[in-house]
């Protein structure tokens, strides 16, 4: 390889730079972006992407001598309890503050059978359904769907936004994950509400988030040892393997392929609405 992006299938994966020369780009991008946002936040998760971008940032604020950011992380309500003991404990040892994001008035309406009714929203939300199109009487409580996913998840993190006024989010988007993602860039405003993603480790591929996982000896969400690969909601995150996921076949396999569902048919849609 001559060190270009080469297509994995319709993923996009930096191959020829070495995880040190990406780290490097990572912790310019962070340095530019602190120095010019004056209210930024890490989305952080608890997993391994966000975990790393934590970590960066961190870097980058001892080096600058400045505090590191308030930590975002989006609670829809289906977190495992080893995500929220992580939260807890990382966010004491490192002496960053963490913010949860919970759209309360849809986890509130959930009723018989994990459904809501959309008519028993409150205006914001009932909005937010029609603005991508959703238009049956009720829905899911499921994080796979648009309009869970939309509603649980985007819709919280803009409230959450618009609350703190958070100019800039730092995000662990990379190209590898999926097409969607494929074409994204280091520094990407957006509006409703205005803010950029600062996307420092667009670059980095999944084997490349073990490796500094590994190095920098960082805290590892303890499903990741059972052979999960993705984590996010106990209702959809199920496991590729019996191995430890660094362990996987992670250049040929799907990395969320654990998920209930596929969501690369919904991932381009749903990024037009502010999903990550």
């Amino acid at each position: 390889m001559d060190g270009s992006d080469v297509s994995m299938g319709s993923r996009r994966v930096e191959s020829g730079l070495s995880l040190e020369a990406k780290t490097a780009i990572a912790k310019i991008v962070i340095k530019d972006a602190l120095k010019r946002y004056k209210r930024p936040t890490v989305v952080w998760s608890a997993g391994k992407d966000s975990t790393v971008v934590l970590d960066l940032v961190k870097q980058v604020c001892k080096e600058l001598k400045i505090s590191i950011p308030p930590a975002l992380f989006i609670d829809h309500g289906q977190h495992y309890e080893e995500t929220m003991d992580m939260l807890k404990e990382v966010s004491k040892n490192w002496g960053f503050k963490l913010i949860y994001a919970k759209n309360e008035d849809v986890l509130n309406k959930v009723g018989k059978n994990n459904k809501i009714k959309i008519s028993a929203l409150n205006q914001l939300n009932q909005k937010e359904a029609a603005r991508i199109g959703y238009n049956k009487t009720e829905m899911d409580y499921d994080l796979e769907t648009e309009i869970g996913n939309h509603l649980l998840k985007t819709v919280a993190m803009n409230l959450a936004i618009e609350k703190y006024r958070f100019d800039a989010l730092f995000t662990g988007v990379r190209w590898d994950e999926n097409e969607a993602r494929s074409g994204e860039v280091f520094i990407s405003p957006r509006s409703h509400p205005d803010h950029v993603r600062v996307q420092p480790i667009l670059p980095f591929t999944e084997r490349n988030i073990w490796q500094y996982m590994f190095e920098y000896k960082l805290p590892i969400h303890p499903l990741y040892k059972q052979g999960y690969r993705s984590i996010d909601g106990k209702l959809d995150s199920k496991k590729t393997s019996n191995l430890p996921a660094w362990e996987q076949d992670l250049e040929h396999t799907k990395e969320r392929a654990g998920r209930s569902q596929d969501k690369e048919g919904v991932m381009e849609k749903l990024r037009l609405f502010g999903y990550m």
